[in-house]
């Protein structure tokens, strides 16, 4: 999609995304915005890894039609098969639209508002600095056409997690959801985006979920990502916590071809707390690039981050995770880590923790390590009577379950669990055992 068929599609689409008053002029910016700025390059440095020929080349249409009955069908048919917890009903997505008919949970507390609420908030976010960083941010405010607001009321604890299902069923889309988040003072919710999709569907997700929140609120957030193999992803996710805020982040890469996720985390006062982990795997010519940016604003602020990584057959992996230590950041407290392990000779992982401290009276840590399967620990297994391929898979999964762990939800643990298990070499001599 060049730059100029982007703006001829663009102007098709006005009429047919029914802009608004309120949104017409956003959109209208954030085009502009795009127009100059272009697709990021690797001659940008915190792009010099990945490289988007694939996706400016690709023919697809940024303004997708709302699927028919025989689309949301086949939608369903995968989503049986894939769903993370069968006790919660998701709010469901098909190509990039909400399905027809069907209604967000009703949850004490919890409202999901539509495309007119949700645009009031993004003209109170929308910033020409979040374009300069993220040109891909800007092409979703231009062409979003599935904007969703979860709003939390005051003082409410949402027990029942809110799941948002993603699913591909047509290739040659682009799909670019808008997720606002606004969690109030003393709120608490917990949120699981998932994407899967059809196998054989090549297409291009480029989603964006800003969070606000307030005073002691607390959110949870797992995005788990299960595409097909020929599915291109790419994500700004960014939230600026006040006051004793707490936000846990857990993500889980596992399908796709072209995957680039963007964490933007700002604890902007005191005690203000961010949990991030991730795992990912990569094999046979798939690509995965975490980049996070933690800012610790305000004095007595928290994060922990853990990423990692399992890089298989022709896999490339990527980690650039920055921790910034503002001036007056006094008492800041912080860990990143980066684990990454190699299964073949020919994969490749790209790790680079970063820190930049501008203050004094904080306690910060960083690390990165990239390797091989532990030889006597694998001998250790093999006296034991265990085979080569078991003991490898075992100990494989052992590593990416050490993260795992860290999701809350048992039935989504287990589920992603499993994933992450048949994902590994030789699952089927081993897969048993778990």
């Amino acid at each position: 999609m060049t730059l100029e068929r982007l703006h001829e599609a663009y102007a098709s689409a006005l009429s047919g995304l029914e802009v608004s008053d309120t949104s017409r002029p956003l959109r209208d910016a954030a085009m502009d915005s795009f127009g100059k700025l272009g697709y990021p390059s690797r001659r940008r440095e915190d792009w010099r890894y990945t490289d988007l020929k694939p996706i400016s080349a690709g023919n697809f249409d940024p303004t997708p039609a709302i699927p028919n009955s025989d689309h949301i069908k086949h939608a369903h048919q995968l989503l049986d098969e894939s769903l993370l917890d069968p006790n919660v009903s998701p709010m469901i997505f098909v190509d990039g639209q909400p399905e027809p008919g069907t209604h967000p949970p009703e949850l004490s507390g919890l409202t999901v508002l539509g495309p007119e609420q949700t645009w009031e908030q993004i003209g109170n976010l929308q910033r020409k600095e979040l374009y300069e960083r993220h040109p891909l941010a800007a092409l979703n405010t231009a062409f979003a056409s599935s904007e969703t607001l979860i709003r939390v009321s005051e003082g409410s604890k949402i027990d029942q997690p809110l799941h948002l299902v993603f699913i591909t069923v047509e290739s040659g889309k682009v799909t670019q959801p808008r997720i606002l988040i606004d969690m109030p003072q003393d709120s608490s919710l917990t949120v699981v985006q998932h994407f899967i999709g059809e196998d054989t569907a090549a297409g291009w997700t480029n989603l964006v979920t800003q969070i606000t929140q307030d005073e002691r609120s607390n959110l949870t957030l797992y995005r788990v990502q299960e595409h097909g193999r020929a599915q291109f992803h790419t994500e700004l996710l960014e939230s600026k916590l006040a006051r004793d805020a707490h936000i846990k982040l857990g993500y889980v890469d596992l399908g796709g071809s072209l995957i680039r996720n963007d964490v933007q985390i700002d604890l902007a006062e005191p005690g203000a707390v961010c949990e991030l982990f991730g795992v990912f795997l990569t094999s046979h010519g798939q690509h995965v690039d975490n980049h996070t940016r933690i800012d610790h604003s305000a004095p007595q602020t928290t994060s922990r981050e853990a990423f990692r990584g399992i890089i298989g057959e022709r896999g490339r992996g990527v980690f650039n995770g920055k921790v910034v230590v503002h001036r007056g950041a006094e008492g800041t407290d912080a860990e990143q880590s980066s684990d990454n392990l190699l299964l073949s000779e020919r994969g490749e992982i790209d790790t680079k923790p970063e820190l930049e401290i501008y203050t004094d009276a904080v306690k910060c840590a960083h690390g990165a390590t990239v390797g091989e399967l532990d030889p006597d620990q694998l001998f250790y297994m093999r006296s034991r009577g265990i085979d080569e391929g078991t003991a490898k898979g075992l100990l494989t999964f052992a590593f990416a379950n050490d993260v795992l762990r860290r999701i809350e939800l048992p039935e989504v643990r287990k589920r992603v669990a499993s994933s992450v298990a048949g994902e590994l070499p030789d699952y089927d001599s081993w897969g048993g055992l778990l």
